[in-house]
């Protein structure tokens, strides 16, 4: 292999140990990606790794969706595309930060949410409701889950902005069956109903209502605790939907 593709193994070798891929696993993908099929002596040989030693690594990278096993007798390996691999990486990255967060932050940050109580909790009115939604959705977050139930937040500039959000995070939308949602980007369930709308970010939910007059209320809360119960939640509901309107 080049010094630079060395070069690049040794940086991203760095990163990747955080998350419990070794320089091998990476070096085998890369040999894979630059040399097209390769059976595992070749892979031994080209590695300088003895012949044993090759299977190990070669049944993580096949479990993990990197490469891909082709015929028998031999057997050949061949790297699937970087950029899959790389959304798989990402997906598993996204999974252990949320689990670190989950785990230790979460547990932390109610400690001290207990402690000091420095949140706000803010009714919102009708009128101000989709002023809100935009704040709420220009926050920094590293996700954004969104119920909507209610044909009145279903606007063009809401589609715009949640598509926007969703090529640098995690975005997520449940709308019930009546509401149509055309985007291609967008990851949309649907449900039959929901008792009412909201957001959910890293750090904040905003809960929507509608009263027996037809008048939508919101509820605007920073509070860990309420931010956490939406996340369940949501994340419950979200099993549950279905993925198309049929």
């Amino acid at each position: 292999m080049s010094q630079s593709i060395d070069d690049i193994l040794a940086k991203l070798g760095n990163i990747a140990r955080a998350f419990g891929i070794s320089r091998n696993e990476l070096k085998l993908y890369f040999v894979l990606l630059l040399n097209g099929k390769m059976t595992a002596k070749e892979i031994s040989d080209a590695m300088n790794i003895s012949y044993t030693k090759i299977y190990p690594i070669l049944t993580k990278l096949e479990g993990r969706g990197w490469i891909t096993r082709v015929g028998k007798r031999p057997s050949y390996y061949v790297a699937n595309p970087i950029r899959d691999v790389w959304g798989n990486v990402k997906k598993s990255i996204l999974e252990n930060l949320e689990k670190i967060e989950r785990d230790i932050i979460l547990p932390i940050s109610l400690l001290l949410t207990s402690q000091t109580s420095f949140y706000n909790i803010a009714l919102v009115q009708q009128e101000n409701i989709a002023k809100t939604v935009k704040q709420v959705l220009s926050e920094n977050s590293s996700k954004y889950y969104v119920a909507l139930s209610f044909e009145e937040l279903l606007t063009e500039d809401l589609i715009k902005i949640l598509e926007v959000n969703s090529y640098k995070t995690d975005v997520k939308i449940i709308a019930t069956k009546n509401l149509k949602i055309d985007s291609k980007t967008l990851k949309v369930r649907y449900l039959d109903s929901m008792f009412g709308s909201g957001i959910i970010t890293s750090n904040s939910i905003f809960l929507i209502i509608k009263t027996q007059g037809n008048v939508l209320l919101g509820m605007y809360s920073n509070h860990v605790y309420f931010v956490e119960i939406g996340k369940v939640y949501f994340e419950y509901l979200w099993d549950k939907a279905d993925k198309t309107m049929g």
